[in-house]
Order: structure tokens, then sequence, then C-alpha cells
């Protein structure tokens, strides 16, 4: 089993520890891959994101431990981009400034009535937003999730999509109960776009390891969907603490295998794949 993770924060955003706690940690859990992937500076007041005069610091800071711990793991400098249309820069044109390895794009922040901000530790957020930016009209802010991805993939080109169906989260079956067909077919909208550009699919961990949630982002049916429709995904635990730099990584292996995979994706200075 080849060990990787390529979607990890620091301290540097909204993570606990140091980067080079973190490769630490990759390095005794026997990872030959770790990715350096903070959140992208957002141009509003936060407490998640890497802040503008930070970002030299931070990508010094990797280029330092690319060359300390060469010898011992190979290292990768990232950001984890908001999509958020009408807010943010280019990512491209970011990441091109910045000299990135990769790029993780992801929707934390759905456009409209103002934000909804469908991330983090607290249903009650997510909750007051739907109310406030979508009257609590859930199916209109779910499609506004789903058609806020499809942009992002098709317009920011990231190489990784992010934590792909995380609105779910918070809703725990309480708004919108998943097998509804007009929510799988946005979901299949998703993946069709994923697949039409060839756009990596993080199949990501931490809800499950944090339980947050019963399933990984996405949920198993949809990881079935993607071996079907040969979309390439990859293994992330989207870790915040040195600790959780493999979590659960050998038990997704095993599942996406039996779900009808035969390859995941890994970067070693471009993207390869290796079989399940």
């Amino acid at each position: 089993m080849l060990k990787f993770n390529y979607h990890s924060h620091s301290n540097f955003c909204d993570g606990k520890n140091s980067l080079e706690e973190m490769a630490i940690s990759a390095i005794d859990k026997g990872l030959e891959y770790f990715g350096f992937s903070a959140h992208s500076p957002v141009p509003f007041e936060n407490d998640f994101a890497l802040a503008f005069e930070n970002v030299d610091a931070y990508l010094a800071e990797t280029l330092r431990l690319k060359e300390k711990y060469k010898d011992k793991i190979k290292l990768f400098t990232s950001m984890e981009f908001d999509y958020i249309p009408e807010l943010c820069d280019d990512v491209q044109e970011r990441a091109s400034k910045y000299k990135l390895d990769y790029i993780i794009s992801s929707v934390h922040l759905v456009s409209g009535n103002g934000l909804w901000f469908i991330d983090g530790s607290k249903q009650e957020s997510y909750d007051k937003g739907l109310r406030e930016c979508f009257a609590g009209d859930i199916r209109k802010a779910v499609k506004a999730f789903y058609h806020q991805t499809n942009e992002m993939i098709i317009n920011a080109k990231p190489d990784i999509v992010g934590h792909f169906d995380k609105v779910k989260m918070h809703n725990k079956d309480r708004y919108f109960l998943e097998d509804e067909a007009w929510y799988e077919d946005l979901v299949l909208e998703s993946l069709r776009t994923m697949k039409d550009n060839n756009t990596i699919c993080e199949i990501n961990t931490r809800g499950l390891y944090k339980g947050r949630s019963n399933d990984y982002f996405p949920q198993t049916k949809w990881i079935k969907e993607m071996a079907k429709l040969q979309i390439p995904i990859t293994i992330s635990t989207d870790c915040h603490k040195s600790d959780e730099v493999d979590m659960l990584f050998s038990q997704c292996w095993n599942d996406i295998k039996e779900l009808g995979h035969k390859e995941v994706w890994y970067f070693d200075g471009s993207w390869k794949t290796t079989a399940l």
C-alpha cells in the first residue's frame, strides 16, 4: 500500500500544528508523499484561512521543509482554494504566482443572499445561513452548492475537488434525504462535470474520523458510481492535527477497492496511478 496525503492544514490557517510537526508525523507514520495545502487567503475577515501577509512565510517554510526532509519523504506545496466566484481572484493565476505543485479547490461558502457556510463544527451556523441566505429553501441552497461546484471545476480547473458532497454534513437527513431524485440529479450532474474535465475527486476521510458524518465525502454510493464512470480519485484525510495525517487511510484504501475502483491517483511531481 502506497501511503500519501495531499490535503492538510497547519497553524498557518485553521490547523493546530506547525508545518514541520505535520511533516514529521507523516514521516513517522510511513507516508511517502505529503502535501501542505493551507486554506488560501480570502478577501474578508475570517479565522480559517492563510492571511495574505503570511503567504510568503508559508511558501518559504514549505520549501525549507522540502529540502530538510528530502531523504525521508517527498513534500509538496499547495493551497485549498475557496471558490467564491464574485469574491476570489482567478485560481490558476494565483497558483502560478505562488508556484504551487498542485491545486485543491472546494466550496465551503455558497453564494446566495450572502454566503452560506456549510462547513465547520456548528450545525447552528449551517441552519442560520440557510435561513438568511436562501430563506430556508433547501433545494435552492443545495442546487446553488452543486452549481457553484460545477463552475469551480470548469473555471478554476483544480487538480483535486475537495470534499465533494460536504453540503450533506450538517443536514443529517433533516432538510432532505440523499436518495431524493432532485438531489441525486444534482450530484450526477457534478460527477459528469468532473468526468468531462478529467478532475480528480478526493475521497475525504475527515467526516468519519471526526464523527461529523457516517460516510466519506463523497458518500459510498457516489464512490461506487465514480468507479463506473472511471472518474479519477485520490485519498485525503484533510488533517488539521499531526495525529490525523493518515486517519482511516488504510480502511479507505480497502473500501474503494471493494466499491469497484482499480487504481488510485497520487502525486510525485506529476499525477500517476497505482493499483489498489
